[in-house]
């Protein structure tokens, strides 16, 4: 019994990373997603199905406005991690490019008239079925081999909108958890607002253009890109989450005409405000987080090969911290993406 809760701890953890990675691609890519789980799901442990019906977890969104599903199994192997589901009505499958799963094992099928199948590898063929078919709703099905696999379709039909939430998580009032990253802020189960919606009209303090907030003073503005929030308003001098630079420094970088560039200065205030932040540097992303107990350490981690560095205090790692052998002070004008870490 113990070996068998063993195994069965090991493949929940691998199934929760892979949500967890989903979940975290959809918000970098500002996508309204729930977390959910499916149950009555057989597994199987050490090779065999298991009597018991297990939850699986899974991922669920929408694109272009149809309702998704990214499903993490718990029995995988080194082929399989999963299954996607898109739900569109017939006028929605016969606007969408149907070539984007075209290497990728897939079914495409009606659930209206006994879940009749339609040929998925003709896709010109595929679609004149559907134009003919009786079905108005359908699925597509799509197995998962890996998270690039999925990352991939997703992108290839995501829709970015023109302005989005600061991350936000609450519970719905349909009982689900939701993460809030878009301007629409609805929940993507029960369609319900979020409280977070933006609704009230302001004056950016940066450009002076009007923009929305919410109840609860956070937005973005749409012509400059600075975020609200309350609390930089009272402290205009200091780097306040969401912002990596403070409000001053924004409104000079824009009455120059310069983009909101975060130096190193900013980045070790921002780290101090938040614990968790990152950069990119020649296509390889660092984490840099506040780690101990009794005293902050700081630690540089590269998120390829995992080495990581310890730095006692803020002067020595603005000083001493190197990135592939060189002081990431001296090259800190080639690096990228400095944000909080995602």
């Amino acid at each position: 019994m113990e070996k068998t809760v063993e195994n069965l701890n090991k493949l929940y953890a691998e199934t929760f990373e892979n949500m967890d990675k989903m979940s975290k691609f959809l918000g970098r890519n500002c996508v309204d997603h729930a977390l959910d789980f499916h149950y009555g799901h057989s597994i199987k442990i050490n090779g065999k199905f298991t009597n018991e019906l297990y939850p699986i977890p899974l991922v669920r969104f929408k694109l272009k406005e149809i309702k998704a599903e990214s499903f993490f199994d718990v029995y995988t192997n080194k082929d399989y991690i999963g299954y996607f589901k898109l739900y569109p009505n017939k006028q929605e499958i016969l606007s969408l490019n149907l070539k984007v799963f075209a290497n990728f094992k897939h079914l495409i099928y009606g659930y209206n008239y006994q879940n009749e199948l339609y040929n998925s590898e003709d896709v010109a063929q595929t679609k004149i079925n559907i134009e003919k078919s009786k079905d108005t709703k359908f699925i597509i099905y799509m197995d998962i081999g890996n998270l690039e696999q999925i990352f991939s379709v997703v992108e290839s039909f995501m829709t970015k909108p023109s302005q989005r939430f600061s991350t936000a998580n609450y519970k719905c009032d349909c009982g689900h958890y939701i993460t809030i990253n878009t301007y629409n802020g609805a929940c993507p189960i029960c369609g319900k607002d979020s409280p977070f919606k933006r609704k009230f009209k302001i004056k950016c303090p940066i450009c002076g253009t009007k923009c929305l907030k919410d109840q609860y003073g956070n937005g973005e503005c749409e012509n400059c890109g600075w975020k609200l929030g309350k609390l930089a308003n009272k402290l205009k001098n200091r780097v306040i989450y969401p912002n990596p630079i403070s409000l001053n420094k924004a409104k000079q970088l824009y009455s120059e005409g310069k983009p909101f560039e975060t130096d190193l200065d900013d980045f070790v205030e921002a780290l101090f405000c938040y614990s968790e932040m990152q950069f990119k540097y020649k296509g390889i992303y660092y984490s840099v987080e506040l780690v101990g107990e009794d005293e902050y350490d700081i630690e540089l981690c590269n998120s390829k090969t995992g080495e990581t560095s310890i730095f006692k205090t803020e002067e020595d790692f603005k000083n001493n911290a190197k990135v592939e052998g060189k002081l990431l002070k001296n090259i800190w004008e080639e690096t990228t993406e400095r944000d909080w870490l995602q």
